[in-house]
Formats: C-alpha cells, sequence, structure tokens
C-alpha cells in the first residue's frame, strides 16, 4: 500500500507541475513571461524585430571604429557602395556618391563598403584617407576586410553599387555610371 501511495502522491505533483486552463497561477505566469520577452500570447516576435529582413541582420564596424547594425538599413531605401581605396575607378565615383548624399541623402541611406584593397593590404588610415579625398565623409563606411559584407550581398568585385528597396530586398546592383546611378536611386522606395 506505502508503494501505490507513494506512487500516487507522484502523479499528483506531476500533474500539478504542467498546469491547467483552469490554473490561475499556471495562466498569469505564461502571461508575465510572454509580457517579460516581448511577445504576445501567440509566440510572434515584436513588429520591430520581425520588419529586419534577413539581409539586413548583420553587425559591423565603421571607419570610425564605432557599432553598426544593418536593421538601422530596414524601413528605408539604401544604397551600398563596395570600393577598394587602391581602386581607381572607386576612387572616380566618389564624386557622384557625394553628389548623391546631397541630393538624395535625407530619404535614402547610403553606406560605403571599404574591402581590403586590390592587393589585400589596405590599412584603416588608407581607408580614412580615401573617403576624406573622395568628398564621401557624409556617409557611413564599414570595414569589411574579411569580405563578410559582400559576399552578403554578393559583390564579386569592387565599385558596385547595391541598391535596396525599403523591404531590405536588393532591387539592382552593378558598377553604373554616374547618371545611371542617380536614376536608378531616384526611383527606390
Amino acid at each position: 500500500m506505502t508503494g501505490l501511495s507513494a506512487a500516487g502522491l507522484a502523479a499528483v505533483f506531476a500533474l500539478g507541475a504542467c498546469g491547467s486552463e483552469e490554473d490561475p497561477a499556471g495562466e498569469s505566469t505564461t502571461a508575465a513571461t510572454a509580457e517579460q520577452s516581448g511577445d504576445d500570447m501567440t509566440g510572434s516576435a515584436p513588429e520591430d524585430e520581425a520588419a529586419v529582413p534577413e539581409l539586413l541582420d548583420f553587425s559591423a564596424t565603421t571607419l570610425d571604429g564605432a557599432s553598426f547594425e544593418g536593421a538601422s538599413l530596414a524601413g528605408g531605401p539604401a544604397v551600398l557602395w563596395f570600393w577598394y581605396e587602391d581602386c581607381p575607378i572607386c576612387q572616380s565615383q566618389g564624386p557622384a556618391v557625394a553628389s548623391l548624399l546631397e541630393s538624395e541623402g535625407d530619404r535614402v541611406d547610403i553606406v560605403g563598403v571599404a574591402g581590403p584593397g586590390l592587393l589585400g593590404t589596405s590599412s584603416i588610415e588608407q581607408m580614412q584617407e580615401f573617403v576624406s579625398d573622395t568628398g564621401t565623409e557624409d556617409a557611413t563606411h564599414l570595414q569589411s576586410t574579411d569580405g563578410e559584407l559582400w559576399t552578403r550581398f554578393g559583390v564579386t568585385s569592387q565599385s558596385t553599387y547595391v541598391l535596396l528597396d525599403s523591404n531590405g530586398e536588393i532591387v539592382d546592383s552593378g558598377p553604373f555610371a554616374d547618371d545611371e546611378l542617380e536614376e536608378k536611386v531616384a526611383e527606390l522606395d
């Protein structure tokens, strides 16, 4: 009889631990847990987390050493400019990017993405000098000497622009001529 009493007692404790719909303590614990995690009772994520496309779910470091979250680009159009500091074509693109910053910078995020250089030896100081020489200081410039951001956005060569719509989707990419870049950016939503 003692064995049966112990088994019955164990079953009561096990059922009590599971909670039930009639157990107000279980419901308030579930609601409190959902409230603390930011989820609603359906288990969905908060709106701001759901709005970040996978492509923009990255962290990087700017040329100035600050942290940058790709999620900050969500919700609006963006231009990513992939460059090498020792690339003559990239250097010649600087004035067009500076002009774009002036004409569209309030509406479109413009972000430079610095690669390792043609020989893979470019220093941060050389990259910063490139930014200054090209007059693109008003843009955010990211370090990607390991190529991770280049791979993420499907870029295989320097002097490439990647145009993103407000949904964080790539709508076009390539080494556009200055006037072509301007037209394409004007059409971004």
